[in-house]
């Protein structure tokens, strides 16, 4: 049975554990193991602060070094972007070789998302720039930041249209058909 790492910023919802328990059980019934942020072997006592920052960071790569795959939630987080603790593990799973699949509610170019999340202003240049001065010029098609997207292509993952139980069915599909990588949604 393979082994998913869960990732994504799932870990701040009211109801996390029970938003895990329910990815959990999907995951199983398709037959794999699914493991979540929380699911660290090492349970910290009396530790806080910083310390306990330091535990979850390195308990979380311990998680993703003892997976097989990862299923990271690229729906933006706090913003019009992918959460940043995530795109860090899509690049720690990517530097470790592992196969990773996204999913995102709805695929269309990036600059879209953005306008859609954060007050943009015209710039001469014809690209809209942001409150920060930065331009909204990442404009190549992808639908998420084009480092952490062809990271997912790279390894023969698939980022996919949909919610996370649609994410965990697709990557069963291409699991089993052995074609990782070819999903209609790349």
């Amino acid at each position: 049975m393979k082994k998913i790492y869960l990732a994504g910023p799932d870990v701040f919802l009211p109801e996390a554990n029970e938003h895990f328990s329910r990815i959990k059980k999907k995951a199983a019934s398709l037959g794999f193991q699914a493991f979540s942020p929380f699911d660290s072997e090492k349970k910290p006592e009396n530790v806080t602060g910083i310390d306990l920052a330091r535990h979850i960071f390195e308990e979380n790569l311990k998680l993703i070094h003892d997976c097989d795959l990862v299923l990271a939630n690229c729906n933006a987080f706090r913003g019009a972007l992918v959460d940043d603790g995530t795109s860090f593990e899509l690049g720690y799973a990517a530097a470790l070789g592992k196969r990773i699949y996204g999913y995102i509610q709805r695929r269309c170019p990036l600059p879209d998302i953005v306008a859609g999340r954060i007050p943009l202003k015209d710039h001469p240049s014809g690209y809209p720039m942001d409150e920060d001065g930065f331009l909204v010029n990442e404009d190549f098609g992808n639908s998420i930041n084009l480092m952490l997207e062809y990271s997912i292509e790279k390894s023969g993952g698939a980022l996919i249209e949909g919610d996370e139980s649609l994410a965990l069915q697709e990557m069963a599909r291409l699991e089993i058909t052995g074609n990782p990588g070819k999903s209609g949604d790349t």
